[in-house]
């Protein structure tokens, strides 16, 4: 049986990869959908039981794969396996055949969601929920969609409309939680992931997802422990590992983190949100040259990454090349214009940066507005970016005002008080802050 039930991922999005020749560095897809693979080498053990239907790809040669499963490299049959493109093609077969089978749908919208194609993929789950409209499962995996193209109201009235088909559904009220992240409202984030693990105590995802929740909220140890439970429940998760990796880093616990997200990357070596994990952890301990491989690694993967794209521009900034980083900030906003952190990051840049030749008020202004636009709860990171913006263009009563904004958000006041407070009196005094 196909899986139906996609849990949702938060932060960044399916691999996007450009198609090659050969399968190599792509997630391939099971022809059979969760259908035993029997042809490996000559002379190699039989592949294990399969749960799933979407693998990384390491290497092709001599008409078969190795593929990452379960942390163990295994070579299958080149014709039990499929990229993206070459599923599409082969689905809409099928579909043009057999157009009331919605498996067909299903595996399809699978392939172009490893293409980050979200359009298509919701075209295919409009289907399929016509065709099945008391299927929670597909209202789920559609709302997933509409989370990644950061329609969040349409994501949540969707995980809505399929918990009511379903009292027992706790991976729709997972997923509410990760759009709340998304959207940068931690609080309701939090209660998402609660009520999602009253249904269900032992959904691993749920407690890594209440770990990055409550790591946003500068409650540390309480990320820590959520994401230890959801590492004792899935051990050899990629997510579980990246969640306890990031909650380790928050506390300053470093090798034990970097340890976590290498044995997440062993698991899966084609998980971007895992390089993107590390290399933060790489940038806070100014180790810039693993930070950038491993970011250029996220961004080969998936393309279309553009939080990966603006964390290399901060590692830019760390290591003197503001040029360099506004470049990244403009190829992350090409990539994905809706991703507002990159706006922040280029209004901080250019009010800031010490070097009058980087320094632009103006379109720092202009940036930081855009930033506000696409945050549906805007944090304190943004605010003191606009603030600072206004600042540097001289309207101090509008820097006073934002400053005062980012002070209100507990989280960040928690984190970042002292010198924030600092710079509203700069600001009061008529003073632009220069990094």
């Amino acid at each position: 049986m196909f899986t139906l039930l996609v849990a949702a991922t938060v932060a960044a999005p399916n691999p996007a990869r450009n198609e090659k020749p050969t399968a190599a560095g792509l997630m391939v897809i099971l022809k059979r959908g969760d259908a035993p693979v029997t042809a490996a080498r000559p002379g190699d053990p039989p592949p294990p039981a399969i749960s799933g239907s979407e693998f990384a790809a390491l290497r092709e040669e001599g008409g078969h794969v190795l593929i990452r499963l379960q942390g163990r490299d295994v070579w299958v049959s080149r014709t039990d396996v499929m990229t993206p493109k070459e599923a599409i093609e082969f689905y809409t077969v099928q579909i043009n055949s057999q157009p009331q089978s919605t498996t067909y749908y299903v595996r399809r919208a699978k392939a172009y969601e490893l293409l980050a194609d979200w359009d298509a993929a919701i075209k295919d789950y409009d289907d399929i929920v016509r065709m099945s409209p008391q299927q929670f499962a597909y209202l789920n995996n559609r709302a997933n969609y509409y989370s990644r193209k950061r329609e969040y109201e349409k994501a949540l009235a969707g995980y809505d409309e399929a918990i009511k088909l379903s009292a027992t559904a706790f991976i729709p009220r997972g997923n509410r939680g990760n759009t709340f992240i998304n959207m940068r409202d931690w609080d309701k984030a939090v209660e998402a992931y609660d009520d999602s693990l009253k249904v269900n105590p032992t959904y691993a995802r749920g407690y890594a997802g209440r770990s990055a929740a409550w790591r946003e909220k500068r409650e540390y140890a309480k990320a820590l422990a959520d994401a230890e439970r959801g590492v004792e429940l899935e051990p050899n998760s990629p997510h579980t590992l990246l969640a306890r990796g990031l909650a380790r880093a928050a506390m300053k616990d470093y090798e034990p983190a970097i340890a976590d997200l290498d044995e997440a990357l062993r698991f899966d070596p084609l998980f971007a949100a895992g390089y993107f994990g590390r290399a933060s952890v790489h940038l806070t301990r100014r180790s810039y040259q693993p930070a950038i491989r491993d970011l250029d690694t996220a961004m080969r993967l998936s393309p279309k990454y553009a939080a990966a794209t603006a964390k290399r521009a901060e590692v830019w900034v760390a290591c003197g090349n503001p040029r360099q980083a506004l470049a990244d900030l403009d190829e992350a906003i090409a990539a994905d214009p809706g991703y507002g952190p990159a706006y922040r990051l280029k209004a901080w840049l250019l009010a800031t940066y010490q070097d009058d030749g980087v320094r632009d008020p103006k379109s720092a202004v202009a940036a930081g507005k855009k930033a506000i636009d696409l945050s549906p709860k805007p944090d304190g990171e943004t605010c003191e970016a606009v603030a600072a913006a206004h600042a540097a263009s001289g309207d101090f009563p509008l820097a006073i005002e934002w400053q005062k904004k980012a002070l209100a958000d507990v989280a960040y006041a928690k984190e970042s008080g002292e010198p924030a407070r600092r710079r509203l009196e700069l600001y009061e005094a008529g003073k632009a802050y220069r990094e």
